[in-house]
C-alpha cells in the first residue's frame, strides 16, 4: 500500500500586486498556518517519509518547518516542474518517488492539485469528494491511499480518500 498526502502551500503575499508570482512568500496568516499543518502532520499518521515540493517560494517556506519536525535522513526533492503543475505532470512527479516511501507527501499549487486530488479519488464517501470539488483552500491537506505497491502504479480513480483537512477547521476542532 502507497499513502499520497497532497499540501496545497500556505497563503502567500500579495501585499505587492508587481512582485514576480514565483517569489511570493507567506504573508502572516501563512506562516502561522505553515507551523500548524507542520506540527498536525509530523504527528499524524500521515507522516511522509518523502516530500516532493514545488520550488516557490511560498511553497518552499510551507515546507520549512515541517522539515524541522521530519527525521535527517527524509528525501525532500525540490522540482521546478511542480510550480503550477497540472495533474499529468504531478502524477509524472509522483512516478518517479523514492520506491521505498510508504507515504509520500507533495507540495504544490492550486487548480493543479484539486484537479489531480478529484482525478485520483474513487470514493463512496460523496462528502468528502464534494468537498474537495468544492476547492483546497491554502493549506488544505488531503490524503490518499492506493492498493499498489509502486508509485508508477497510481492512476487516476484508484485512489481512496482517507483524510482531508483545512487549516482553518484543523485550528477550530484542537482548541474545542
Amino acid at each position: 500500500m502507497k499513502r499520497l498526502c497532497l499540501l496545497r502551500h500556505a497563503k502567500s503575499d500579495w501585499s505587492d500586486p508587481a512582485k514576480d508570482d514565483f517569489q511570493r512568500s507567506l504573508n502572516a496568516r501563512g506562516v502561522k498556518s505553515a507551523e500548524f499543518m507542520a506540527n498536525f502532520i509530523s504527528t499524524s499518521p500521515y507522516r511522509p517519509d518523502a516530500v516532493l515540493c514545488s520550488t516557490a517560494r511560498r511553497a518552499m517556506e510551507t515546507f520549512v518547518p515541517l522539515r524541522e519536525r521530519l527525521p535527517a535522513k527524509t528525501p525532500v526533492i525540490f522540482r521546478d516542474e511542480l510550480y503550477h503543475a497540472m495533474p499529468d505532470v504531478l502524477l509524472n512527479e509522483i512516478h518517479r518517488a523514492p520506491p521505498d516511501a510508504k507515504t509520500l507527501l507533495v507540495i504544490a499549487h492550486n487548480p493543479g492539485l484539486v484537479l489531480l486530488a478529484m482525478a485520483l479519488a474513487h470514493d463512496p464517501d460523496e462528502d468528502i469528494a464534494l468537498r474537495v470539488a468544492h476547492g483546497v483552500p491554502t493549506g488544505g491537506f488531503i490524503v490518499f491511499e492506493f492498493d499498489v505497491d509502486d508509485w508508477s502504479e497510481i492512476a487516476d480513480g484508484a485512489g481512496r480518500t482517507v483524510f482531508f483537512g483545512k487549516p482553518r477547521d484543523l485550528m477550530a476542532a484542537e482548541k474545542s
